[in-house]
């Protein structure tokens, strides 16, 4: 009932803010009484801001009290935990990954008055944030401005040394987009774990935002298997291979589907 809720309020004409489905997802998969706790870190820390910005120019100093003076911060030494993916450990923590860091710096920048979107850009989330009628760039990871040299060398890194730098790397993404990249994360997170009945309902989720992904149907594929749900991970394998016969894995997978158990079982 609770992921049928979301599903109804993500595919509803009223669009929903940033931060209500990062909430959303928290709900989804820790409970209500998880999204409560999130909802209360949320409030405080508005309204430490709030205090800290009292007398201030919003979009100049924003950056400084969140990150310097509130302690907002990247999390290197665990960086592909849970606790760095759902919102409200992030909350609670006040350190996450660029996407869930970014996600909160966006709604915190909205919640204000300052203009901000993300960029899915390869490899690390990045926010632009405008001060004084100018884009800037920030890694939220450090709440710090970065230079077209780092963000080239941040390209290079995601993608090798012949990367090229062009605008469309640098587009701002909507919100769909920003959720999707958290639930990735997310997903990778649980599989890194071994957590793969929470993984699925990642997947599940982003199911919901691109119902006819062929490339999210086989990833659902492969945490079937790994369930033993090997009739449910075929369906889903023989769509990947119906929808996309020339991508080289097509044919792995019609060797992975016959060392499949195909006998019906009850995924809890």
């Amino acid at each position: 009932m609770l992921e049928s809720n979301i599903s109804a309020r993500w595919l509803g004409e009223e669009p929903l803010e940033l931060m209500t489905l990062a909430l959303d997802v928290v709900e989804s998969l820790a409970g209500p009484q998880a999204r409560d706790e999130a909802e209360r870190e949320l409030f405080a820390l508005e309204r430490a801001l709030a205090e800290e910005l009292e007398g201030m120019q919003v979009a100049q100093h924003l950056l400084p009290c969140l990150y310097q003076g509130l302690g907002l911060s990247g999390d290197s030494e665990t960086f592909f935990s849970i606790d760095n993916c759902l919102m409200n450990r992030v909350l609670a923590r006040r350190e996450g990954i660029p996407v869930s860091l970014g996600i909160l710096l966006i709604h915190l920048c909205r919640r204000f008055g300052v203009k901000a979107e993300g960029i899915c850009f390869p490899g690390h989330f990045l926010v632009r944030v405008w001060v004084k009628e100018e884009g800037v760039i920030i890694d939220p990871f450090t709440g710090r401005p970065l230079s077209r040299r780092e963000i080239e060398q941040l390209l290079r890194g995601a993608q090798g040394n012949l990367a090229r730098l062009t605008p469309e790397h640098l587009k701002g993404a909507d919100d769909s987009e920003i959720l999707a990249r958290l639930l990735n994360v997310t997903k990778a997170a649980f599989i890194h774990d071994q957590q793969f009945g929470q993984a699925l309902a990642c997947s599940e989720l982003l199911l919901r935002l691109k119902p006819d992904c062929p490339f999210e149907r086989r990833d659902r594929g492969f945490l079937y298997e790994q369930l033993d749900c090997g009739r449910l991970a075929a369906d889903d394998f023989e769509f990947f291979i119906e929808h996309c016969p020339e991508d080289p894995i097509a044919d792995v997978l019609k060797a992975q589907i016959a060392g499949l158990d195909l006998s019906p079982k009850t995924l809890h």
